[in-house]
């Protein structure tokens, strides 16, 4: 189960995840007002929350932040996806103008010769807080439909030429909610009758889970 942690004075928080200027970044009130913080826990993983902006941490330091007003808002949930080897810590936050977005670190692709940066996110997909009959990535390269009482994703067939059509990549029963993606491979968002959200990819023999996402709209 997911961990959230409130505390009564920013100071406290900055001080134990050792944070320099985080509060003086901070998008909000002005510094005599009361600052809002949080933070939520999951695996080897924190994402704080100071005002409306989000910072992911792992054990070694900062990873990424969100900044920008289309990308800072409330942090609605943290959670972990496997990509092959690796854990990816995702956040999904509540924009004012674009709703609920899921950010990510930069993929792999886009890291080169920036490896020590630890501010850059990548936006990685949306959540929609009703269930939708179809939902295609800001690429182009991937979509998600509803198909009788199925959710089917579907991948490019060539990145660079969509003329070539698509094939299926994951396929399970639910409602869709969202499509996520991490160094172009689909995640599948699926309300499947749960008290979360489920997420799904492509496993060996087919959908497999890969992790939940606590929504509250």
């Amino acid at each position: 189960m997911k961990k959230t942690i409130r505390f009564m004075a920013a100071a406290a928080l900055v001080c134990a995840l050792t944070v320099p200027t985080l509060a003086h970044a901070a998008e909000g009130p002005p510094a005599s007002s009361a600052l809002k913080a949080s933070i939520q826990t999951e695996g080897g993983f924190a994402a704080v929350q100071i005002e409306k902006q989000v910072y992911v941490y792992d054990k070694d330091g900062q990873l990424y932040q969100t900044k920008g007003k289309d990308r800072i808002g409330e942090l609605k949930d943290l959670f972990v996806l496997p990509y092959g080897p690796m854990q990816v810590p995702m956040i999904l936050i509540k924009n004012d103008k674009n709703g609920y977005m899921v950010f990510s670190d930069l993929w792999p692709e886009f890291a080169k010769g920036k490896e020590t940066d630890t501010v850059d996110a990548y936006y990685s997909g949306r959540i929609h807080a009703a269930s939708r009959d179809k939902v295609v990535s800001r690429t182009g390269h991937h979509y998600a439909e509803k198909i009788g009482d199925e959710v089917v994703a579907y991948t490019a067939n060539d990145f660079s030429d969509l003329k070539k059509g698509f094939h299926e990549s994951i396929r399970v029963k639910g409602e869709l909610r969202g499509l996520i993606l991490f160094d172009c491979c689909p995640y599948l968002v699926v309300d499947d009758g749960k008290d979360t959200l489920s997420v799904y990819h492509a496993g060996e023999n087919g959908a497999e889970l890969a992790s939940s996402i606590e929504f509250k709209s």
